[in-house]
């Protein structure tokens, strides 16, 4: 398969900036304004725009079902963002729901905060060129994403290994610059971004939200079909008079994994770390580490945030190359749209009851699938903890209260997402590089009490 778009391929992806899971809790993406005629008995959901047709080419694009289908799903997807796996599995539920009607076409848009996102990409191009595309998709989302997984990966789909290789370094790269710059020319800079016959959905939605649209767009295709226009240009005549770029509006450029299912990058201008010093309060937070020491680092942070569980290397490798010297504070703030981490971090503060805080932090940030009270229980149980005093201690009021009280502070600080860090009281926003932490600590000037 080789891949042709007639888009420059100088355009760059701006898609740089802070790794963080971000909520909107007070803003709201704006809705759409009605449009008449359209859907006019369909709720119209957030992150779905039923109004407006997008063009988007699709020649040279890996697709994955019949050429001849009536309704074209395009997906801007990353391999590591979260949202994009959730809706991976709606996407393959509306393909066996519709059948030959729809078909999935892909453009790769690996976000740079996500580290394993681009060696993904050019391996599911790499493999689309053997005719593998779709068993490699699955195999990249089923994780791991590191070298060796993704080889292994490679040979238990059966393709040429040899051929992979050279193709990841070559016709690979050249196919994800012309897929990221399509991107650009569209304005998408998040993930998943879906384009229906056209029509935008934004985020991992409800499959009920795709089906409104689907429904709508089959009804179009199915009268051009009547007006003798051939199944394959069905989808060509149906986007040819479509808007060429998305418009964001205004307040919608939050980075990170959103509370609306959407993996999204920051300002790539804004600062590794605040220039301005913030009195954070720690008193009665969990905390390890001497509390004379030189070094103090607050962290906020969620269980469920897979940017927090990466960003517990740094901590580590932070305390290593700082024995003696730093001071962690961790303060709880469980964002709304996780379902479980209001749970867990009740748990580790009941498990500090115990005085097993930090031990449960690190089993907590290792759970992978849902979350309750039995796993939970099976947990305190390994750590050795009184099953029955960390139950009773896990519906204490007084634990609720301490996470509110860290709510609080959050708010008052204007802290929104999740892991922000404060370095001698220097603002770092996301799962930031070790080098970000070295030059807050290197700024000085302790801003926390």
């Amino acid at each position: 398969m080789r891949y042709s778009l007639a888009i420059a391929t100088g355009i760059a992806l701006a898609l740089l900036g802070p790794q963080a899971c971000s909520h909107a809790a007070g803003d709201p993406l704006p809705t759409p304004a009605p449009s008449p005629g359209v859907l006019p008995n369909v709720e119209r959901p957030a992150g779905v725009v039923v109004d407006k047709t997008y063009r988007v080419p699709v020649d040279g694009l890996p697709s994955i079902g019949d050429a001849d289908a009536l309704v074209t799903i395009v997906a801007f997807t990353d391999y590591q963002c979260p949202y994009c796996k959730r809706a991976e599995d709606t996407v393959a539920q509306l393909r066996r729901s519709y059948g030959s009607d729809v078909r999935l076409v892909v453009a790769e848009a690996p976000l740079p905060m996500h580290e394993r996102a681009r060696p993904a990409a050019l391996a599911a191009l790499a493999a689309a060129e053997q005719g593998d595309f779709e068993a490699m998709r699955a195999r990249l989302f089923a994780g791991p994403l590191d070298d060796a997984a993704i080889a292994r990966a490679a040979g238990e789909v059966g393709l040429d290994a040899t051929r992979f290789e050279t193709d990841r370094t070559t016709v690979a790269v050249a196919a994800l610059a012309r897929s990221q710059a399509l991107a650009d020319h569209l304005g998408v800079h998040g993930t998943p971004t879906f384009f229906i016959n056209g029509r935008r959905i934004v985020g991992a939605q409800d499959p009920a939200q795709f089906r409104a649209i689907i429904d709508e767009r089959l009804d179009a295709a199915r009268s051009l079909l009547a007006s003798g226009v051939r199944p394959r240009d069905v989808y060509t005549r149906t986007i040819a008079d479509g808007a060429d770029r998305v418009e964001e509006p205004a307040g919608d450029q939050g980075p990170g994994c959103k509370g609306d299912g959407e993996c999204k990058p920051g300002d790539d201008d804004a600062p590794a770390f605040g220039d301005k010093v913030e009195d954070v309060p720690t008193q009665g937070a969990s905390a390890r580490g001497p509390a004379s020491a030189s070094i103090t680092v607050v962290e906020f942070a969620d269980y469920q945030c897979p940017f927090c569980a990466r960003a517990e290397g740094t901590v580590h490798a932070l305390e290593q190359a700082h024995p003696g010297d730093l001071r962690l504070v961790f303060k709880n703030l469980p964002l709304p749209f996780h379902d479980h981490a209001r749970i867990m971090a009740r748990a580790a503060l009941a498990a500090e009851e115990q005085g097993r805080f930090w031990e449960m932090h690190d089993r907590l940030f290792s759970l992978a699938g849902p979350v309750d009270r039995t796993v939970l229980d099976g947990v305190a149980r390994d750590l050795g903890l009184d099953v029955t005093r960390f139950d009773r201690d896990l519906d204490d009021p007084a634990v609720e209260a301490r996470i509110a009280a860290d709510e609080a502070d959050a708010k008052s600080l204007g802290v929104k997402g999740t892991p922000t860090f404060f370095v001698d009281g220097h603002r770092i926003v996301g799962a930031q590089p070790p080098a970000a932490f070295e030059k807050a600590i290197a700024a000085g000037s302790p801003g926390s009490r």
